[in-house]
């Protein structure tokens, strides 16, 4: 018996960054435009730790459970952030971690 698997979906993210405004970013799933929810993780903006801290809550309270992972890797040690001014403890500090990373 000789299985058929269907080829991956093809995805395309096209981000256009304004230095002085906006990140516009465009998603496409098999060349058909599609809705995304986007994290920026830009520590070396010049945030306030409890700024960041809020921020870093938000994004992590609706993230899907498959991509939280990846946001926690992302925000665990950021590069930039000796610019995160007032930093209190890891930078996880606070956060329920995901199972995955409780596990390591």
């Amino acid at each position: 018996m000789t299985r058929e698997f269907a080829p991956a979906p093809r995805i395309e993210v096209i981000v256009v960054r304004d230095p002085d405004g906006p990140t516009h970013t465009q998603v496409f799933v098999d060349g058909v435009p599609a809705a995304a929810t986007q994290f920026h993780i830009d520590a070396g903006r010049g945030w306030t730790w409890g700024d960041w801290v809020e921020t870093r809550d938000c994004d992590l309270a609706v993230i899907s459970s498959g991509a939280r992972g990846a946001l926690e890797d992302a925000y665990d040690d950021p590069p930039g952030g000796d610019a995160v001014r007032g930093r209190i403890g890891d930078w996880l500090d606070g956060t329920e971690r995901s199972e995955s990373e409780v596990a390591e």
